[in-house]
């Protein structure tokens, strides 16, 4: 009988999820990552964008029938008031207007669509293809640029410095396409796991070209942030023994692996002017603790950027937009946990024995789905920790793919509800424990840049 309202609760679902709002979600996810307008000039300055973020958002109020407010949304929403307010507070208005104008466009917008129209497995995976595809373009067009002879790629893009790749738009930074691939590799890793032997031959080379793709960019920060993955999957895997003792199984080769990088030591001039302009932004966040000194007004105060997401928002927001922040980052994570006893699902037990043949179709149909379900969540949390981890090492606060891919994981949370009727934990409490660890890591940064100083 639970199996018979299972499905039943799922047809109704299905027939209230939209579908025009979601192809223009695909279309925007494809403009913003792919970015195949930027291949051409006579479209590069045209707001395609912009207007695909808009039909896929109204399309979406006017069609989607099944709509929710995530705790995330509220955040982001409250983090628009602060940036507009900030501005005020440094004597510039306009210029808050306008920040507070980008910001909905880039972050409060992208949040409301991904997390109210990605409503299955079947169109979570659609998302991750999308942006598998664009890992898998930008890694070609880097091939492309080391193997010019002017370091130039296919797409117009050139070469960074040190020969490190690059892509067009948003990710012309290497950082920020190291930072991408990091979150798009446990996408590949969860086809791989869960595919024929075709499609796990497929992947292994997605996941490897992707990994090649890392290594291209000599991005410091997305190679910690793989090792700060691989060591929290051993972790909640293995457990803690397993887990120190594999490191150091592997250390040889993560010491070699480190090497081929550039150097990470915080000696290097590179490393040192950054945890300077951490040291910076502490000072600036004591002078302007309540409002920050306004969103875009770092590099007015500083020679460089901060170079972490956490100090900048810190800085630039203040004490009630960093608390904000850090509620939208650590509940999106929370949402998509691995460890199941605290948050929303565990696999069905099965039977010894089952009354009829009937029962057991029906049940192994839900113990596949929700074992889907289940893996769809921990390969989400691994993205949004390498999201999570790889910021702290650039200053991207306000950058439109880790709200896009939040956005995900939140879906997720709500997918498991829909279709598996379990119930979700109420969240009062955590995000409660959320301010409670933003507001204590406060004088935690201070004491690391000390230290590190």
């Amino acid at each position: 009988m639970m199996g018979t309202n299972t499905n039943r609760r799922i047809i109704q679902q299905v027939q209230l999820d939209a579908l025009v709002p979601f192809l223009f979600l695909c279309t925007y996810m494809v403009l913003v990552l792919v970015r195949p307008q930027e291949w051409m000039a006579e479209l590069k300055d045209l707001p395609i964008i912009r207007l695909s973020l808009l039909l896929a958002f109204f399309s979406y109020i006017a069609l989607q029938k099944n709509k929710y407010l995530a705790p995330q949304t509220i955040c982001c929403m409250a983090l628009t008031v602060i940036i507009l307010l900030s501005g005020i507070r440094n004597g510039w208005a306009m210029g808050g207007v306008q920040s507070a104008s980008d910001f909905i466009i880039s972050s409060v917008l992208p949040i409301v669509i991904f997390s109210g129209l990605a409503t299955t497995v079947k169109r979570s995976k659609v998302l991750m293809l999308i942006a598998i595809l664009a890992s898998l373009v930008m890694v070609n067009n880097g091939i492309s640029q080391k193997n010019s002879p002017v370091g130039i790629g296919w797409s117009g893009s050139a070469l960074s410095w040190l020969d490190r790749i690059t892509y067009v738009g948003v990710f012309n930074d290497p950082n920020d396409l190291g930072m991408f691939f990091v979150m798009t590799l446990p996408f590949a890793l969860y086809f791989l796991f869960q595919g024929n032997f075709i499609t796990k031959c497929i992947f292994s080379a997605v996941a490897a070209y992707i990994l090649y793709g890392v290594y291209l960019t000599n991005s410091r920060g997305a190679l910690v942030s793989l090792v700060a993955m691989a060591g929290v999957f051993s972790y909640l895997n293995w457990g803690k023994a397993k887990t120190i003792i594999t490191s150091a199984l592997l250390s040889p080769g993560l010491i070699f692996v480190f090497m081929k990088f550039r150097s990470i030591d915080v000696d290097e001039e590179s490393a040192a002017g950054r945890v300077d302009s951490w040291y910076e932004g502490v000072q600036l966040f004591l002078w302007r603790p309540v409002l920050g000194i306004g969103q875009g007004n770092y590099l007015e105060y500083n020679y460089i950027t901060a170079h972490n997401s956490y100090v900048l928002t810190l800085a630039e927001l203040g004490f009630f937009g960093y608390v904000l922040w850090m509620i939208f980052l650590l509940l999106t994570l929370y949402m998509v946990y691995p460890q199941r006893k605290i948050n929303t699902l565990m696999l069905p037990v099965k039977p010894e024995k089952f009354a009829t043949d009937r029962e057991e179709e029906l049940f192994n149909h839900n113990f596949t789905r929700v074992r889907a379900q289940k893996r769809l969540s921990d390969c989400l949390f691994y993205s949004m920790l390498g999201f999570a981890s790889t910021i702290f090492f650039l200053s991207r606060t306000y950058a439109v793919v880790g709200y896009i891919f939040a956005g995900i994981a939140i879906a997720q949370y709500y997918q498991i509800a829909k279709f598996n009727a379990v119930a979700l934990p109420r969240l009062n409490y955590i995000i409660w424990r959320i301010v409670g660890i933003a507001v204590l890591s406060i004088p935690m940064l201070f004491i690391l840049i000390k230290l590190l100083l």
